[in-house]
């Protein structure tokens, strides 16, 4: 179990500079759809379980950002806002901080 752990941990410790960096306003909304897109399909320590499904989560809301506002009316995504809401969501699920 713990080696489950560890390998959760690895697999989170990617993630948190990214996602915290979004949700305390450091990072731009197209700057953290770069950064976690990038890493997310590069990530070697991906491994399924709860913690996955959270960050695979994140991911599809990522991807269903879009800055363009016109665009965004359009095809019905996400703004900037609510990105940041559910990164934030995220953030707290998997490290119960903010």
């Amino acid at each position: 179990m713990s080696s489950n752990g560890d390998a959760v941990d690895r697999m989170l410790s990617g993630y948190k500079p990214i996602i915290g960096r979004f949700v305390s306003g450091e990072s731009s909304a197209a700057q953290f759809e770069e950064d976690f897109l990038n890493y997310f399909k590069s990530d070697a320590n991906q491994i399924p379980g709860e913690d996955f499904d959270i960050l695979d989560a994140l991911f599809a809301d990522v991807d269903d950002y879009v800055d363009d506002p016109a665009l965004r009316a359009e095809v019905g995504g996400l703004d900037e806002i609510e990105l940041r809401e559910r990164a934030s969501n995220a953030y707290r699920r998997l490290y119960g901080e903010q």
